[in-house]
C-alpha cells in the first residue's frame, strides 16, 4: 500500500487513497487491519498504515464493524502519548450515532487519560457539562439519556479537529423533533416529504427563538412517547398555546 506523499486535506486524502488503491479487495484490507490491532505498539509507520486500512474500510467499503476496535485502538494510542487524529477523523467519518456510546463507555474508565479524551470527543452537546470537574459517571448517565432521546434527530456536520479544535460533530435538529420525524443523518431533512400542515406548523416554529423552539421540541417529543391521542391534539392548536401548554407542562 502506497503512503507516499498523502496530503493533509481530508477530501484529498480519501481520493488519493481511492486512486493508489484500488486494486486492494476488501478481504485483504480487512485482513490487514486485524493484523495491524495484532501488533500494538510497533513503529509508528505500522499505526500509519492501519490508520489508512481503516479509513479505506470505513469510507470506501462502509463496514460499520470495525468501529468497536478502533474506538479501542484510539483509546489505547492516547494512553501512550500516540498519534490519534487521523484514526478519530476515520472512526466518526463512519457517521454511525450509535457508535458515540462506544465513546461513552469510557467516560466511566479507571484512566484518567480515557476519561479526559472521551470528554474531549463528546464535548458536542450543548446541555451537558464535560468539564473535568464533573464525575464520569453521572457524565457518562447524563449522556445516555440525551442519546436514548435525541439519537433519531441527530444529523452530522463533518465538523473534526482540522478545522477546530471543539468540532460541533453532530446537532439536534429541533425541527424534526418537534415533529417527532426522523431525519436523514447526512442532510438533517426528513425522510419521508413533510404534508402541508406540517410545513404549515414549522412555518411557525422557524419564527420562535431558541429558547421557545428548544421548549416546544422537547415537551412535543415527551407528550408524543406519553400520549399520542393527546399529542395529535396539541400539534393542531395554536402555536401561543403550544407555548402555554409546554410551559405548564400539563394538557388542557
Amino acid at each position: 500500500m502506497c503512503l507516499d506523499n498523502i496530503t493533509t486535506s481530508n477530501f484529498s486524502k480519501i481520493q488519493y487513497l481511492r486512486s493508489h488503491n484500488s486494486n486492494i479487495t476488501y478481504p485483504v484490507l480487512k485482513d490487514m487491519f486485524k493484523r495491524g490491532l495484532a501488533e500494538p505498539g510497533v513503529p509508528s509507520e505500522h499505526d500509519e498504515l492501519l490508520d489508512v486500512t481503516a479509513l479505506l474500510l470505513i469510507k470506501v467499503h462502509k463496514d460499520n464493524t470495525i468501529l468497536p476496535s478502533l474506538v479501542d485502538t484510539i483509546f489505547l494510542r492516547n494512553r501512550e502519548g500516540l498519534f490519534t487524529l487521523d484514526l478519530i477523523w476515520a472512526f466518526f467519518e463512519a457517521r454511525d450515532p450509535y457508535s458515540l456510546m462506544l465513546i461513552a463507555n469510557y467516560l466511566e474508565s479507571d484512566d484518567s487519560n480515557d476519561v479526559k479524551l472521551a470528554r474531549k470527543l463528546l464535548d458536542f452537546v450543548p446541555s451537558i457539562d464535560m468539564s473535568e470537574e464533573k464525575n464520569g459517571k453521572k457524565q457518562y448517565m447524563d449522556f445516555f439519556r440525551f442519546f436514548k432521546e435525541n439519537s433519531p434527530f441527530l444529523y452530522f456536520t463533518g465538523e473534526n479537529f482540522q478545522r477546530t479544535s471543539k468540532p460541533i460533530r453532530y446537532i439536534v435538529s429541533k425541527t424534526a423533533k418537534y415533529l417527532c420525524r426522523r431525519i436523514s443523518l447526512n442532510t438533517g431533512n426528513p425522510l419521508t416529504s413533510l404534508t402541508g400542515n406540517e410545513n404549515n406548523l414549522l412555518a411557525n416554529f422557524n419564527r420562535l427563538d431558541d429558547d421557545k423552539q428548544s421548549l416546544l421540541s422537547n415537551f412535543s417529543l415527551r407528550l408524543h412517547y406519553e400520549n399520542l391521542s393527546l399529542w395529535n391534539s396539541w400539534i393542531k392548536t395554536s402555536i401561543s398555546n403550544q407555548i402555554s401548554t409546554a410551559h405548564t407542562g400539563l394538557m388542557f
